[in-house]
């Protein structure tokens, strides 16, 4: 069978003079500074939009890619405030999935330091930093500033020059800006730390629901909506989340608007309405439905409130996922006598098998960008791991997660890094090739799962 479980269940140039006694570091130097030249030659696109500058783009999916070193010295100013924007902006580098910090012992000087000067860039670079942030924090009233630089030391450029400001509580919106700040004037990758993650939480008999920006900061339980809620899934816009609730002893999907918290109930008929998931320009509303006996997948037209039948077939149809045009549907089928993850044509109906490595693969999910699919798959050693494959089914690859046994992935906006839940209880975020270990984004007592990361949200929040 196909697995329910989720639905019941600008500085100057520093001096290069070589230093007395120091040439084993300048080779390490130099060696880095190689380094960052090799991936330009390597792994650089160049994009010229017509009326625009060039604009440098790296693959950072690419399995050669190597995550560019950061040194951040700790930041001056106010020390009740700034040692915690300091760690908020740590976590956010370790969550970007292309940027590593060199651990503050290995630096020459730890701080705090406001700014760096460019007599002492060559010093940076000998611990094989790629950037340096430095940064001071105040307090001014009830609003919290960081002045921060950010130096590219390959070229002495000072990438950032800004002040950042939030209210006193909310202190990791100022590390959430710098980090996109910096993904986007050094990589040109859009901002993701303006989004959040939807997720179901169990704890004390109850299964309800949660939100949280993207590193886990800000965790938010959602009330009201009964005591086993789960399915999770955002609208395009952050604007609406789409779940099941059994507040009526039957698994019945509804809709919540985000902005009046207005609940609507959207589909009870008898049987299973659980797995629900939004195409692209939110109007329409895959999920599965067993109101013949048989779990099939539909698509539901929001506005009309029109459902349309799109499988049929004796095996068990769930799990549906919208291509990022919308034209298709990935969705798991235990058809083949096994659950595997299919492809489906809206248009015309036609059905294609996708994986045929392992006999238990399910949760598809579409990547934003359109070229992947995640999904949930059980391996050789006998555990359940996040994998990705090429829409057509091929490049299937096993990420190695926790190691602990993963599931129910989620692509962040970009595309670059996925979600999951692990057997553990907790939430991770890793990228898509694993070169480094998941990043643990939740805390605290009870069990965390079914995660969906949402796009970036622009306004609010």
């Amino acid at each position: 069978m196909c697995d329910t479980r989720s639905g019941m269940r600008g500085s100057g140039r520093a001096s290069r003079q070589p230093c007395p006694g120091k040439g084993a570091r300048i080779r390490r130097a130099y060696g880095a500074r190689i380094r960052v030249l090799i991936l330009s030659v390597l792994l650089i696109l160049i994009a010229v939009p017509e009326g625009t500058a060039q604009r440098i783009h790296i693959d950072v999916r690419a399995r050669g890619f190597t995550k560019l070193k950061v040194a951040m010295p700790a930041f001056s100013g106010s020390q009740d405030l700034a040692p915690a924007i300091w760690e908020h902006c740590a976590r956010d580098l370790a969550l970007s999935g292309v940027f590593e910090l060199l651990a503050p012992q290995t630096y020459i000087d730890q701080g705090p330091l406001a700014s760096v000067t460019p007599g002492t860039l060559k010093d940076w670079t000998l611990i094989g930093a790629d950037y340096v942030i430095t940064g001071s924090v105040a307090r001014l009233g009830d609003k919290v500033q960081l002045r921060a630089e950010i130096v590219e030391l390959a070229s002495g450029r000072r990438l950032v020059n800004a002040l950042y400001a939030s209210p006193s509580g909310t202190p990791y919106r100022i590390a959430h800006a710098l980090v996109d700040t910096f993904l986007d004037q050094s990589l040109g990758i859009p901002g993701m730390f303006s989004s959040k993650i939807v997720f179901s939480h169990r704890q004390a008999g109850k299964k309800q629901l949660m939100t949280a920006w993207c590193d886990g900061a800000d965790p938010r339980t959602i009330g009201g909506l009964g005591d086993l809620v789960v399915n999770p899934a955002w609208s395009p816009e952050a604007d609406a989340l789409a779940f099941v609730s059994y507040w009526r002893n039957n698994p019945d999907l509804y809709l919540m608007d985000l902005k009046t918290l207005k609940v609507e109930l959207l589909s009870e008929q008898k049987g299973i309405n659980i797995t629900p998931a939004f195409d692209p320009s939110g109007k329409r509303l895959a999920y599965t439905l067993s109101t013949d006996g048989n779990p099939e997948i539909y698509v539901l037209d929001l506005a009309t409130r029109q459902r349309r039948r799109i499988t049929q077939n004796w095996g068990i149809d769930t799990s549906p996922s919208f291509s990022s045009d919308g034209t298709q549907l990935a969705f798991c089928s235990s058809r083949g006598g096994t659950p595997q993850i299919y492809l489906v044509e809206l248009a015309s109906g036609k059905v294609k098998r996708l994986t045929f490595q392992g006999n238990y693969n399910t949760e598809p999910v579409y990547s934003p960008k359109g070229d992947l699919i995640a999904f949930t798959h059980l391996a050789g050693d006998r555990r359940y791991h996040v994998a990705v494959m090429r829409t057509d089914g091929s490049s299937l690859t096993v990420l190695p997660g926790t190691g602990k046994g993963d599931e129910s992935p989620s692509f962040s906006p970009d595309g670059r890094l996925i979600v999951f839940a692990a057997s553990d209880g907790q939430l991770y975020v890793t990228d898509l090739v694993g070169s480094a270990s998941p990043v643990r984004i939740t805390a605290g007592e009870g069990e965390y799962a079914e995660p969906s990361w949402s796009g970036v949200i622009r306004q609010g929040g």
